[in-house]
């Protein structure tokens, strides 16, 4: 209870400065989600002038304008800084929504902003409690995603430096954690702390923006009644953001134990029937059940908590889905469309693609081809005509050429410095053994071959598949098909083609057995959410009790899935831990602890620590104090770099530098990183037990001592 009356003051705190930030954008937003003139259009613009996409446009519009001008070295990455990206954001929006000439009787209902942002509150508190019950920043990819943003706190201009590769820069997707850094540099609140509540903040978020874009389809869908347009809410942000898929039905078998074989897990009606499977089932296996494959979904994330790049860019995604709903959802009258709003609305949109590409590379190419798909059937070809097909073509380049050209000036200061770890895309299962690529075509042979057994798709997409096979039984039996019924028939569509795709290529990169794993991660993630949408329409206007018979232990499924999830990775709530996400490290490695608060106090520069496998302890005072280290995991950089003969080399260097008793060698070493600190602590100790530490005494001053663990400070 003590924990939990500090953390509340904590949270009140986070919301003040989100609060703050979607309060400076709600200008903009306003003008974003606006309807275009009166004679524009038949639709309208958003339910609510979209005040729960507030927070997300500022995160994205504050940060950038801050990454920007740190990028071009023309203001320092600082509080001042801030203020007056904070300013300038506020100042834009206002003038841009002022200027537009709209329905000015569409007045901004300040009870409705009041209950969506205690919505909102309530979805963070009850989060941050949950997430209190476990909030270890261990395992997983977590060393990782909090390295990188204190490092990025700890710079005043960008790209920020690799803590785990002295004199590199990060060469990942990072912008999401310089999101997190901005609010937190804002906040004033420790990173130990914010780290857990940008996890929660993602999810308050992914809960409210859903449930924004579910009340929305109801209103241009024309579902009956209020209580209806919330229904439709209601069941689209609980898809989105809890529900699993169908694997859970080996909760109500014997299940198995161990790891299943390389064919992957038995079928499930191999297993025959046990009520005792609702202890024993393992919630993890719902997203790595297809084998060598990862198949992630929001629920899942927001479990085991990495505040990796494709849950940063979450917020992002459903800002750009909404805007697709606002732009092609609503029926139009010709070429008038094309002024106004409509214009904005596209510019925002490539620059948004800009982001998702800085914040979750493949999400970027993945909402581009979205956007196009869309325009191509609901727009450009609203000309009519042979005579007309050149205007089609013209129409269809411009616009969007400035979403490809927007979106690639808004990413151009972060692909200056980036080099993709992609090196193209692989054949699955080529037809002959390895040849010479064509263009950006691989064929590496047959032991790149992989498809995924007909029954495990189904399993995992089968409740969504379920839907979206009665909302096309739906709009064949309507009289009509409205622009929205359309629109998410396409979004349906898409989904299918992202989960088919890997079945036939992948993004290759540096993993031999799993090659085709992160390619169905990202492409699945994405087709998971804009399913759970499409479902969500489809359970509110589908008035069918053959729909219904089926859908409700399909939905009880899927429904089911936290309940394992929460009770296995957060002790089943039982004992409140507290937000601080260190307090595990201080518990274990106590003397470790003690010196990363030492180094925290100290001059920035670069340590020499053990490395270590990746998701271990290793690479721990690089990680948590955001000091670039000789070499961190090696596998890690080992992706990113894109070959392992820049890793190797260091790594050696780290050994030398410990065991070595060869003064004038170890010297070298130390000045060609430019090492300041050197760590030796409880790891150390364990990993070369042939350590000289005399020598370092010759040319280092004992700089800090707690038990075991020691500092030598470079002089």
């Amino acid at each position: 209870m003590e924990h939990m009356g500090a953390d509340v003051w904590i949270v009140l705190q986070w919301w003040a400065v989100l609060f703050l930030v979607g309060a400076v954008s709600f200008p903009l937003t306003k003008r974003l989600f606006a309807p275009g003139l009166p004679s524009e259009a038949s639709g309208v613009g958003w339910w609510d002038g979209g005040y729960f996409f507030a927070k997300a446009v500022g995160m994205a519009v504050v940060t950038y304008f801050v990454y920007l001008v740190g990028s071009l070295h023309i203001l320092p990455f600082t509080i001042p800084t801030i203020v007056i990206s904070l300013s300038t954001v506020f100042a834009v929006g206002f003038f841009l929504h002022s200027s537009h000439k709209t329905d000015r009787s569409n007045k901004t209902n300040m009870m409705l902003i009041a209950g969506e942002e205690l919505f909102f509150f309530a979805a963070l508190l009850f989060w941050a409690w949950v997430k209190g019950h476990e909030p270890s920043i261990r395992a997983l990819e977590k060393f990782m995603d909090f390295g990188f943003t204190k490092s990025v706190l700890n710079s005043l201009y960008f790209p920020a430096p690799d803590m785990w590769y002295a004199g590199g820069t990060i060469n990942y997707y990072y912008f999401g954690h310089v999101v997190l850094a901005v609010l937190t540099k804002l906040s004033g609140i420790d990173l130990a702390y914010t780290f857990n509540l940008m996890l929660v903040t993602i999810f308050a978020l992914t809960l409210t923006m859903s449930f924004s874009i579910g009340v929305q389809l109801g209103v241009i869908g024309g579902i009956w009644g209020r209580r209806g347009k919330i229904m439709v809410g209601v069941l689209t942000a609980f898809l989105v953001t809890l529900a699993g898929n169908l694997q859970t039905i080996y909760a109500f078998t014997r299940g198995y134990t161990g790891d299943p074989p390389a064919s992957g897990p038995p079928p499930f009606w191999q297993l025959g029937w046990s009520l005792a499977g609702l202890e024993r089932y393992w919630y993890a296996n719902a997203t790595r059940f297809i084998p060598y494959t990862i198949h992630e979904f929001p629920s899942y994330s927001f479990v085991v908590s990495d505040v990796h790049g494709h849950v940063l860019s979450l917020p992002f995604v459903f800002l750009g889905i909404a805007l697709l709903i606002l732009m092609f959802g609503q029926s139009v009258h010709g070429e008038k469309f094309q002024i106004s709003n409509f214009k904005f609305q596209i510019l925002f949109y490539g620059f948004l693609v800009g982001i998702l590409l800085m914040t979750n590379a493949l999400d970027g190419p993945i909402y581009l081809g979205l956007f196009v798909i869309l325009y191509y059937i609901l727009r450009a070809t609203i000309h009519r005509g042979v005579e007309k097909s050149r205007a089609i073509v013209l129409d269809f380049a411009r616009t969007i050429g400035m979403v490809v050209l927007t979106a690639g000036l808004t990413s151009l200061p972060f692909l200056a410095h980036f080099k993709s770890f992609v090196s193209g895309i692989g054949v699955n299962c080529p037809s002959a053994s390895a040849g010479s690529p064509i263009g950006p075509f691989l064929f590496e042979g047959v032991e790149k071959c992989q498809h995924s057994p007909l029954w495990m798709l189904l399993l995992l997409w089968g409740f969504f598949l379920y839907c979206g096979g009665w909302f096309i039984f739906h709009i064949k039996m309507s009289k009509t098909v409205s622009n929205i019924e359309k629109l998410l028939l396409i979004f349906f569509i898409f989904s299918i083609g992202l989960i088919i795709f890997p079945e036939f290529f992948y993004f290759k990169d540096i993993y031999p057995a799993h090659f085709r794993s992160n390619t169905m991660f990202k492409l699945g993630y994405q087709a998971f959410i804009l399913f759970s949408i499409v479902s969500g329409y489809t359970i509110m206007t589908v008035k069918k009790r053959a729909f219904f018979l089926f859908l409700l232990p399909l939905l009880f499924l899927v429904s089911i899935y936290p309940i394992f999830s929460v009770r296995s990775y957060f002790n089943s709530l039982k004992n409140y831990e507290g937000l601080h996400g260190l307090t595990w490290f201080a518990r274990e490695y106590s003397d470790d602890y003690a010196a990363i608060i030492w180094l925290g106090t100290q001059p920035l520069g670069t340590l020499v620590e053990a490395d270590g496998d990746s998701y271990t302890d290793y690479a721990r005072f690089s990680a948590f104090t955001g000091l670039p280290t000789i070499i961190g995991w090696p596998v890690h950089e080992w992706l990113w770099r894109g070959s392992y003969d820049v890793v190797s080399p260091r790594r050696e260097e780290v050994h030398t530098i410990y065991e070595s008793p060869d003064f004038g060698q170890t010297q070298a070493l130390l000045k060609k990183y430019h090492v300041t600190y050197i760590v030796i602590g409880t790891l150390e100790r364990s990993k070369y037990p042939k350590l000289v530490e005399e020598k370092f005494r010759l040319f280092a001053q004992e700089a800090f001592r707690s038990g075991q663990t020691v500092i030598y400070q470079v002089q």
